[in-house]
């Protein structure tokens, strides 16, 4: 077990570093989550979530649905998420990098807006030297909050504890710790295993114990603090296998229940022959009967800036590894 998380860790920091410096203004994310997704899976292990690139306001959870036009622009802060499995022992690792180089005009080969779900603006947006420092100044506020927190980690340590080093980190800097995410446990098969880290001090007297892995990941706000949904969903998770009437829906839960139960998945891991409209049309009724889980994709609630940083951690008696290091 413990090879097998350090594995997993290994991989992902791998990945995770090539990835903060491969990204630049005018790339397609689509391309960029293909080619971090290849990087995990070339290795021989298996993704612990798709990869997650959320961008300015977007605090979590857009990765790109088939054929997406969303392309980085300079000064994007962009929040890179990924993880990887090995036997169903997982790593959980986020960067945030402030986009640099030239942009491109954000249309198609015949001169059409491009339709980018990934961004809350047309593209190309106005980025001064004053929201580039803020954004830089952001990054570290999450940076330096997952340090602090990585240094007081052991055997007893309180959730109380860990949220108020958030908290007070990232508030020292200016600005507001998300609290409506959170780090979370980690175990077999299951990404999000029970235990709640939180990013502020919610007053809770739960000690982390010897052994106990869980992943850490401040967020910091220049906005609200707190985030809302998006009508947009790109990820999705197996709940159960509950009967429903259409054929289609029928296969694609099979198919589903088989290749996708354990981790979170997004359209483009999922295999089968349906086109994009008649794989919505299948995912629909699972939705709604409960089947699958859709995890809609959050912002800032007053459309704050946004960064985060992350590191799956082991729980030692006086101190704590960090296997995504």
């Amino acid at each position: 077990m413990q090879e097998e998380y350090e594995k997993a860790g290994k991989i992902a920091s791998k990945v995770r570093k090539e990835a903060a410096k491969k990204i630049t203004a005018g790339m397609k994310v689509i391309d960029f989550i293909d080619w971090i997704e290849s990087e995990i899976t070339s290795q021989g292990v298996g993704l612990s979530f798709p990869c997650n690139i959320s961008i300015n306001q977007i605090a979590a959870h857009y990765t790109s649905p088939p054929n997406d036009d969303t392309i980085f622009c300079y000064g994007d802060i962009v929040k890179i998420d990924l993880g990887a499995e090995v036997n169903g022992y997982i790593s959980d690792t986020a960067v945030t990098v402030v986009v640099e180089g030239d942009n491109v005009e954000p249309v198609d080969e015949q001169g059409n807006p491009l339709k980018m779900p990934g961004r809350l603006d047309d593209g190309n947006p106005v980025v001064t030297d004053e929201d580039i420092e803020l954004r830089q100044n952001l990054v570290e506020a999450s940076s330096s909050a997952l340090e602090n927190v990585l240094s007081i980690v052991k055997d007893g340590v309180t959730l109380n504890e860990i949220g108020k080093t958030v908290q007070d980190t990232i508030n020292s800097y200016g600005f507001t710790p998300i609290v409506s995410l959170a780090g979370h446990s980690l175990e077999q098969n299951n990404l999000h295993a029970g235990i709640s880290i939180p990013n502020y001090p919610d007053a809770s007297t739960y000690t982390l114990k010897e052994g106990d892995h869980v992943a850490i990941e401040p967020f910091a706000s220049s906005g609200a603090g707190i985030t809302s949904d998006i009508p947009e969903y790109y990820i999705y998770s197996f709940m159960n296998n509950k009967p429903v009437r259409n054929p289609q829906a029928k296969i694609l839960l099979k198919n589903i229940s088989k290749n996708n139960r354990y981790f979170p998945f997004a359209q483009r891991h999922v295999k089968t022959s349906m086109d994009n409209n008649h794989f919505m049309r299948a995912l629909r009724p699972l939705i709604m009967n409960g089947s699958i889980y859709p995890h809609a994709v959050l912002k800032d609630k007053a459309d704050g800036m946004v960064a985060q940083t992350e590191h799956t951690v082991i729980v030692e008696k006086e101190g704590c590894e960090v296997t995504t290091l």
